[in-house]
C-alpha cells in the first residue's frame, strides 16, 4: 500500500478549518513551522483566486530522506515518511532537499520545550499524515476538519480510481507548490483534481 493524500481545488473554500486543526491538534505554537499550509493565488481567469492546501506530500523517493546524515528520516511499508526527532541534530539537509518546504525548524517561541532525549533544542519537524490515528483505524485531523470534504487520505491507486481526473502534484500543473528547488524527481504522494474553470456567459 501507498497511503497519498488527494486534494480537490474546486471544493476548497480557503476556510483554513484544516490548518488550524493540525495545529490545534498537534499543540504547534504560532510561528514558522506548519504541518499543513494554505495559499491564495490570484488569476486572470473567471473567478479571479483559487486555493491551494498542501502538507508533507510522504513522497515515493523522498529527498529529505536522501539528504538527512543522520538517518533520522525513515519510510513506512504504508509509505509514510516520518522524522525521528530524537535522532535529529538540526543539520536542516532535510529543509534544503525538499522542494515543497514541507520540514520546519521550530523558535524558542514556536517550541518553547525540548525533550530530554532530543539531541537538539529544536529537531526538524513536519507532517506524519497522523500515522498514528491512522494506525487506530481514524482519519487525519485535517480530513477530519474539511468541511467542504476537499482532502481525502487513501490508497494511492484507490484513490486515483476513486477520482477521474485527478493527477499527481508536478511542476507544470502546480508550479506554486514547489518552494525550495525544482527537483521533480521526488514521486509526491498527493493527487489533486484541478480547479474547474469558470464559464462566464456572454450578454445576450
Amino acid at each position: 500500500m501507498r497511503l497519498a493524500f488527494f486534494f480537490d481545488q474546486s471544493r476548497c473554500m480557503g476556510c483554513n478549518a484544516c490548518t488550524v486543526a493540525c495545529k490545534d491538534w498537534y499543540q504547534v505554537n504560532p510561528g514558522a513551522v506548519r504541518y499543513r499550509t494554505h495559499h491564495t493565488y490570484e488569476t486572470d481567469e473567471p473567478g479571479g483566486f483559487y486555493s491551494f492546501v498542501m502538507s508533507c506530500n510522504h513522497c515515493e523517493d523522498p529527498a529529505c530522506l536522501k539528504a538527512c546524515g543522520n538517518q533520522a528520516i525513515t519510510k513506512r511499508p504504508d509509505g509514510i515518511v516520518i522524522i525521528d526527532r530524537n535522532k535529529c541534530t538540526e543539520l536542516r539537509s532535510c529543509i534544503t532537499a525538499c522542494p515543497f518546504g514541507a520540514p520546519g525548524i521550530a523558535d524558542d517561541r514556536q517550541e518553547p520545550l525540548g525533550k530530554e532525549n532530543w539531541k537538539t533544542a529544536h529537531p526538524a519537524q513536519k507532517c506524519t499524515m497522523c500515522a498514528d490515528l491512522l494506525d487506530k483505524g481514524e482519519l487525519p485531523v485535517c480530513v477530519r476538519a474539511c468541511v467542504a470534504h476537499a482532502i481525502e487520505v487513501g490508497d494511492y491507486d484507490e484513490l486515483m480510481r476513486k477520482h477521474p481526473g485527478a493527477v499527481q502534484l508536478n511542476i507544470g500543473d502546480f508550479p506554486y507548490a514547489y518552494n525550495n528547488n525544482q527537483d521533480t524527481s521526488t514521486g509526491p504522494s498527493m493527487l489533486i483534481k484541478p480547479r474547474k474553470k469558470l464559464e462566464v456567459s456572454g450578454n445576450n
